[in-house]
């Protein structure tokens, strides 16, 4: 097996932990997270809030049948850019980067704000510019941290960065159940003020870049293809997109074999303990679209509440994940990211057969209680994980891993909530279930959190039988 130390990729130089020059970066990067955390809520607002009430903004436009695009294709855009920004942030000035994204982001909010009332083709394209535009934020975080924060803090950092996560998706949860009482559009006008951080993330981001680097666009192009197809085929199945999927994907394994300077090696992919991270990744969040779908429908169709109900309901368990992820930084430096992981699957699967089994007992257990099993298993998964995936490479090399971890999670999630949201919506398994819900739609949801919990903890077994190769592995890689 060839050792990814001796495989020589370009890259931003990154200071050895220690020196003069990382205390240097290590100072510039802690000044301008607070501002690119505070664009990364706000573009995290956006989607959640958006993701609620498309529908709402649909049938106020005249054009239902359409609505659905409000959503679908920024989702696309958003599994697309992933990608490429997180690889991007191995060799292009990290500053340039943001403040595009940062442009791109007020001024797709501004178009929503002033035409979105016209047309619903506005709407989708500022959602579109949005979500292209905001994405910068998370991704130019994580490669600050994976880069010039200390190894024994990074966890802490991924930590504080789920719990904006996670209070930003409250937010826009809340917002989603009432903003329609006033007008949708003003959601647009929030984001606006991120053009009021550009002066400062100038100051203190990076401006390096790799020299004699140059930018992989045909690679980007064919990995964002791979991703786009991939998306569009689970939410519209159909014999093209399958296509699509598989001509691009061999495409890129064609191209990057034979290409003098990929932006992402095959390397990559004989690496074992990458290969193995991704894997727990994807199994491991291959429910988290559907978790709160899942509840809205099951309020809907089961409790016979509106979606606002259920967003109050539902709100307390991501409260709770937002404020556990202060806290999971200095838990998962206490016991290590090997138990994290394993206690974070393991809440994740059990909190989902908790919803299956609360739904007899009621909307308060099923939709508010049970739920927060499953939110405080996945505030303690995200930071071990995906700081374990960034040390199966060299840190030059973290920003392709960040980018393909985001990616990973977008197309599991979107393949997810595909397969179980056709499975809800098609009245599957509604005869009975272990639980003791009465046949119809309660069984249906109940055994479709049954099997999304077995998913889940099938993750953490993965990762128990391979965990040990994964840090062995890492341990040899230079550093």
């Amino acid at each position: 097996m060839e050792n990814t130390k001796d495989v020589h990729v370009t890259g931003v130089p990154v200071p050895e932990e220690g020196t003069t020059e990382f205390e240097k970066m290590n100072k510039m990067a802690k000044k301008a997270i607070p501002l690119i955390l505070l664009i990364f809520t706000f573009g995290i607002l956006e989607q959640q809030a958006f993701g609620m009430i498309f529908v709402n903004i649909g049938e106020q436009l005249g054009t239902p049948n359409l609505a659905s695009l409000i959503t679908s294709i920024p989702g696309i855009i958003l599994g697309i850019v992933c990608v490429i920004y997180g690889s991007l942030g191995d060799f292009v000035s990290l500053k340039k980067m943001t403040i595009l994204g940062v442009v791109v982001f007020v001024i797709g909010s501004l178009i929503g704000f002033v035409f979105g009332p016209m047309s619903i083709w506005a709407v989708v394209i500022a959602r579109v510019l949005q979500s292209a535009g905001g994405q910068v934020a998370g991704s130019v975080f994580l490669v600050l941290v994976s880069k010039y924060i200390s190894k024994e803090n990074r966890v802490v950092y991924y930590g504080i960065f789920v719990a904006v996560f996670r209070f930003s998706a409250a937010l826009g949860v809340v917002a989603a159940g009432y903003i329609t009482k006033v007008d949708w559009r003003w959601l647009f006008a929030v984001p606006i003020l991120s053009v009021l951080f550009i002066p400062s993330l100038a100051k203190n981001l990076p401006d390096d870049k790799a020299e004699g680097a140059n930018i992989d666009w045909l690679g980007f192009a064919l990995i964002g293809a791979f991703a786009g197809s991939v998306t569009m085929f689970f939410t519209d199945m159909n014999i093209f997109w399958a296509s699509a999927s598989v001509i691009s994907l061999i495409l890129f394994v064609v191209y990057i074999n034979k290409a003098k300077d990929p932006f992402i090696t095959p390397e990559f992919f004989k690496n074992p303990a990458f290969i193995a991270t991704m894997v727990v990744i994807f199994v491991g969040y291959f429910f988290s679209y559907t978790l709160n779908a899942g509840v809205n429908a099951i309020g809907l169709n089961v409790f016979g509440i509106d979606s606002a109900e259920v967003s109050t309901l539902l709100v307390w368990s991501i409260l709770l994940a937002a404020v556990l992820g202060f806290v999971c930084g200095p838990v998962v430096k206490k016991i290590g990211r090997s138990a994290a992981i394993i206690m974070a699957l393991l809440f994740m699967g059990l909190g989902l057969l908790a919803v299956a089994f609360a739904i007899p007992y009621g909307k308060v257990m099923a939709l508010a209680v049970a739920p927060c099993i499953y939110y405080f298993g996945t505030s303690f998964f995200y930071s071990p994980i995906v700081d374990t995936a960034t040390l199966t490479v060299t840190p030059e090399e973290s920003g392709r891993v960040l980018g393909a971890n985001d990616l990973v999670q977008a197309i599991t999630g979107s393949v997810g909530v595909a397969i179980f949201g056709g499975m809800m919506s098609s009245g599957v398994f509604s005869g009975g279930s272990l639980t003791g819900t009465a046949e119809g739609a309660a069984s249906t949801y109940s055994n479709v959190f049954i099997i999304g919990g077995a998913i889940v903890l099938a993750a953490m077994l993965i990762f128990i039988f391979t965990k040990k190769m994964i840090y062995q592995y890492s341990d040899k890689i230079k550093r």
